[in-house]
């Protein structure tokens, strides 16, 4: 009677067992089921290599120890084995069913030397991860002696575990039940450690919104891997035991990339939140904590890294762990108060990991699990919960004072618009003889465009004054835009009547502005008379237009870059039914947001001798759906009224 396959159990919706999860914690202890015979799984003897005769009920040349042995190097077999005495009722039932306590390692089954199944092995697919039961008839042990020996193929290179789980003999028509009854009492014993672990998994959930909603903290996206990575681990070790089959391939991928990416995730966090570079030392080290991994997929390796590898997952987690305390310091030298419960969380979940890693490596480390009322409480997932609510508490503390930035940066930006709607004119102030017309549509909140009209006295006529009119453009945008635009605006009206020309002024806002700002500003400065006479200077700004044609200005420096600038002069005559524009660079460089074409200046030149607020309309219309890089300002000059 050998060969027998193992049948599996029906599959549980992964719903149904989250629900059992919760009814656990509230479920009684299950006593023993009648007509089953439970193994606890200290009971069992361990033998580490491959022999044969372990399979046989005497055992006769086969050493066994009474611990699991610690590590398995490269493809080594191991054997674990108990003896058991059937009660009479198993006894006379024909066929009985094993429902094996291990869940993940590859294995066979003995009955009295003989195999009844396996679950995979060398060279056999991996699909039922341990979850189901074998069936063999109650004939193999007639007087009622039973010796069960398992055979483990080690996948991965996994080191094996002794089991937490015990295997259970019933009747075979009541295996289901038995089944049921188990996965039940692994829930209610494991209850807390998987609730801690789900709290942390939709902590990382939680961490990953706020990432989605603002992509620039990528605090908040390392922290949501580091989490998830934690809350995955639990999936694989979860699935088995509520009979949710998982692919091998997956497992192996899952438990690699989640124990050995974790450290690096969580280092990334830290330097995120501190906004600093990973150190080079700490990027070289976490190479070390990949070497599992690299050794699992068989890539080629240092010595070093090779050694790492063989020795096993607990050797590389280990190492990947403690370097996790490299970053301590960094974090207890912060002047964020945060970052000091940030550094003592993480110090918890390394000294943590670090021991539960040092125990399965067989060095002396303090208890990683307490057993109250019946629950298995896992220190680790208390020392991630943990972790997960000082990461709320801290990210809360930071969201706090980026909303206080915020708004001091709210409040700046609202005295800046204030102070530009003091510099930028809503009404024109009236020049005889001059109808003069603006529009001025900024792409924030606080441009960086500015136009200024200023009437200064005639001496010959003090009823007929001439007046300064000013068009410019500041590099950049927002805060710093606006404070340059109102030193120029403020210099203009305070001097503007001590000045003779524009060129003059020109010089002069050239020599205020150099090595005040760290930008410059392009300008078109002009003088007009009541006969309409224009003196015009340009320092870097496009051509002004008169009545459609383009006005060549000689190609002066923008104000700000050099104090050693002189600016030309040309002079014109504007004629009565005339009308004179000047433009920013907004208008030309309006973009098409379907085939990113620029409006340009043939467009620009074509609408010149309409109304400012049709060509700053025009422009912004040519733009529409696609963001508005550049202020619009338009300025037009006439010596009496134009119909639009």
């Amino acid at each position: 009677m050998t060969g027998i396959s193992p049948i599996p159990m029906k599959t549980a919706p992964v719903l149904l067992h989250a629900a059992a999860l919760l009814f656990a914690l509230a479920a009684p202890a299950c006593a023993q089921e009648a007509g089953a015979l439970r193994i606890p799984p200290d009971q069992w003897q361990y033998h580490a290599g491959d022999d044969m005769r372990c399979a046989t009920v005497d055992n006769a040349g086969c050493a066994w120890q009474p611990h699991a042995p610690d590590t398995l190097n490269g493809n080594t077999i191991y054997w674990k084995r108990v003896e058991i005495t059937l009660p009479e009722d198993l006894r006379k039932t024909p066929e009985l069913g094993l429902l094996a306590g291990d869940k993940v390692l590859s294995f066979e089954v003995y009955v009295n030397g003989q195999v009844i199944g396996r679950t995979g092995g060398p060279g056999l697919s991996h699909t039922e991860n341990g979850a189901g039961f074998f069936r063999f008839p109650s004939a193999l042990a007639p007087d009622g002696r039973l010796v069960l020996a398992v055979r483990s193929f080690p996948q991965w290179r996994a080191r094996i575990l002794q089991s937490s789980q015990h295997y259970v003999v019933a009747p075979a028509d009541q295996m289901q039940t038995v089944a049921d009854a188990e996965t039940m009492r692994y829930l209610r014993v494991n209850a807390t450690h998987y609730l801690c672990f789900a709290a942390v998994g939709f902590a990382g959930f939680v961490f990953l919104l706020l990432y989605s909603v603002n992509p620039r903290l990528w605090e908040n996206f390392w922290l949501a891997l580091s989490l998830s990575a934690v809350a995955a681990l639990r999936v694989v070790e979860i699935a088995p035991n509520v009979h949710v089959g998982l692919p091998l391939w997956l497992e192996a991928a899952i438990y690699l990339s989640a124990n050995c990416l974790m450290p690096l995730f969580l280092i990334e966090f830290v330097f995120c939140f501190l906004n600093r570079p990973v150190p080079a030392l700490l990027r070289v080290i976490q190479v070390l904590g990949l070497s599992d991994a690299y050794f699992a997929f068989g890539l080629p390796l240092p010595w070093f890294l090779n050694w790492i590898g063989i020795h096993g997952t607990p050797t590389a987690i280990l190492i990947a762990t403690l370097t996790q305390l490299l970053m301590l310091p960094a974090c207890f030298r912060s002047k964020l108060p945060e970052m000091r419960w940030i550094g003592a969380s993480v110090l918890f979940i390394t000294v943590e990991n670090a021991a539960r890693m040092a125990k399965q490596l067989g060095l002396p480390s303090p208890t990683q699990d307490l057993l109250w009322h019946g629950y298995d409480v896992d220190i680790r997932g208390l020392s991630y919960l943990l972790f997960a609510m000082v990461m709320l508490i801290a990210m809360t503390f930071r969201l706090r004072r980026i909303q206080a930035r915020n708004r001091k940066i709210e409040q700046e930006m609202a005295a800046a618009r204030s102070i530009q709607q003091i510099l930028i004119p809503d009404q024109l102030p009236q020049v005889p003889g001059l109808h003069i017309e603006s529009a001025y549509l900024p792409a924030q909140e606080v441009g960086g465009d500015f136009f200024q009209v200023l009437p200064i006295p005639n001496q010959g006529d003090p009823d007929q004054p001439s007046a300064f009119i000013v068009l410019g453009d500041v590099s950049g945008k927002g805060l710093k835009a606006a404070m340059t635009v109102s030193l120029l605006v403020g210099t203009m009206r305070a001097f503007a009547e001590t000045y003779r020309s524009p060129a003059e002024l020109l010089t002069g806002l050239n020599r205020l502005l150099h090595g005040r700002a760290d930008g410059f500003a392009t300008c078109l400065a002009l003088m007009v008379t009541p006969s309409g006479q224009l003196t015009l200077a340009n320092a870097g700004h496009p051509n002004p237009y008169l009545n459609g044609a383009e006005i060549s200005t000689e190609a002066n420096l923008p104000l700000g870059l050099t104090p050693e600038v002189r600016y030309s002069e040309i002079s014109l005559q504007l004629s009565p039914n005339q009308r004179f524009t000047l433009v920013t660079d907004g208008v030309v460089e309006a973009a098409s947001a379907t085939t990113r074409e620029l409006f340009g200046f043939d467009r620009t030149q074509a609408i010149s001798s309409q109304a400012a607020s049709f060509i700053a309309e025009t422009a912004r219309a040519f733009g529409q759906g696609s963001p508005q890089a550049d202020d619009i300002t338009v300025l037009t000059i006439a010596r009496s009224l134009l119909p639009a």
